[in-house]
């Protein structure tokens, strides 16, 4: 069999707009033969290149052509492919919280692996090298509302903005925004702090 064929044999097995890496037909064939058979097969149209070593099969739309996939999709592919894992960045939860307005136009991902940046279409895709912490943080609700506040930074009224978030928090990660938050130290401790003194007790 040749290495089209085990190409396109492997292929077959993933979905239309599935992002997929290089790595996993490694064993389609040798080195050179391998990305030359990928470049017949996106000359062809039958796959698309959407990022350095990541290509997928396209879904086409009547109306729009070629969709590409999602970043989030892209983004997960960029982070296997090391063994890595992501987690959504804290402007993105920032802007679900209600904190910010803006869309984000660049994409950009936490990642226990390493910083990268690709061009994704006309867009730029970012993975973030981020700590362990925060990418626990990135796994509850909780965190997710601290990770908001992080990247916003103080705003100019601090207790609003903790009190925005706390109160689309359900009771048990409410609870756990507490414990996180009363035991480290920066403006979110010390809004946090002024809203659940009690009143009229002095600093």
């Amino acid at each position: 069999m040749s290495t089209m064929e085990k190409v396109r044999k492997r292929l077959s097995l993933i979905p239309l707009d599935q992002p997929f890496a290089t790595g996993m037909l490694a064993a389609c064939g040798e080195g050179k033969e391998l990305i030359r058979t990928l470049r017949k097969l996106t000359k062809s149209g039958e796959i698309l290149r959407v990022a350095r070593g990541v290509y997928v099969k396209p879904r086409q739309n009547p109306i729009l052509g070629i969709v590409r996939p999602d970043a989030l999709k892209v983004a997960q592919t960029l982070a296997e492919e090391e063994g890595a894992r992501i987690a959504v960045h804290g402007a993105d939860w920032a802007l679900r919280f209600g904190l910010i307005s803006q869309v984000i136009t660049s994409p950009t991902f936490l990642t226990d692996g390493r910083t990268r940046r690709v061009r994704l279409g006309k867009t730029r895709l970012t993975l973030r090298h981020t700590s362990l912490e925060e990418m626990r943080l990135s796994e509850t609700q909780a965190g997710r509302a601290i990770l908001a506040l992080r990247w916003m930074g103080q705003p100019a009224a601090p207790q609003a903005a903790v009190c925005k978030v706390l109160l689309q928090l359900p009771e048990t990660e409410f609870a756990r925004f507490l414990c996180l938050t009363l035991s480290a130290k920066g403006w979110i401790t010390k809004a946090l702090e002024a809203l659940i003194k009690p009143e009229g007790k002095n600093a």
